[in-house]
């Protein structure tokens, strides 16, 4: 469940800012991910430490997934 801090429009747009971040990144435009990053701390600080556990937990999913399907 979402808490407070993670429902107002500035953590919003922090972490969709973090989500092109991430896609950018994906692409091979490392320069574009690191301004979009950027951006989204200055307007939430908190939002690395967000998108680390939402890595995490999807890097979780994928080894389950993965490891499911090697047997």
């Amino acid at each position: 469940m979402a808490n407070r801090h993670e429902q107002t429009p500035e953590h919003k747009k922090a972490h969709d800012l973090a989500e092109q971040a991430l896609d950018k990144a994906a692409g091979g435009d490392p320069r574009k991910a690191r301004e979009l990053i950027e951006e989204a701390k200055r307007i939430d600080p908190k939002i690395g430490d967000e998108m680390a556990r939402e890595a995490a937990e999807d890097q979780k999913k994928a080894d389950k997934y993965v490891d499911k399907n090697d047997k």
